[in-house]
């Protein structure tokens, strides 16, 4: 995997099988949406196993995985698909409200609101 170095161009995109977990605990788990939101870099290596420097890599500069205020588990369950979608395509992920409450769709276009693996 490499590590884009520029924080403007976000994290490589994640590998399926790591974006169908991270879906799966945003939209079911309250332990894991708590931790995620604390301290997404911690939630990522404890319960998807990314390694320090995958972390580092998902979270560079303005990372679509930083929240201010997650989403629900409705609004990650509806937007499933397309956020896998934006998770595993190669891209910039920079779009800093991809997760936020109420602005899952917006931010995907809905208009309402290197591999990590």
């Amino acid at each position: 995997m490499s590590i884009d170095k520029n924080p403007q161009n976000g994290h490589p995109p994640l590998a399926p099988e790591v974006a169908d977990r991270l879906l799966d605990l945003l939209s079911s788990d309250d332990k894991f949406r708590t931790e995620f939101a604390k301290d997404p870099g911690a939630a990522l290596q404890n319960s998807l196993g990314l390694a320090p420097q995958q972390t580092q890599a998902a979270l560079a500069g303005a990372s679509c995985l930083r929240v201010n205020s997650l989403a629900s588990k409705e609004e990650v369950q509806a937007a499933r698909d397309e956020l896998r979608g934006n998770l595993t395509a190669a891209g910039t992920h920079t779009v800093v409200f991809m997760l936020e409450v109420g602005q899952v769709q917006a931010s995907l276009g809905g208009g309402s609101g290197g591999t990590l693996a």
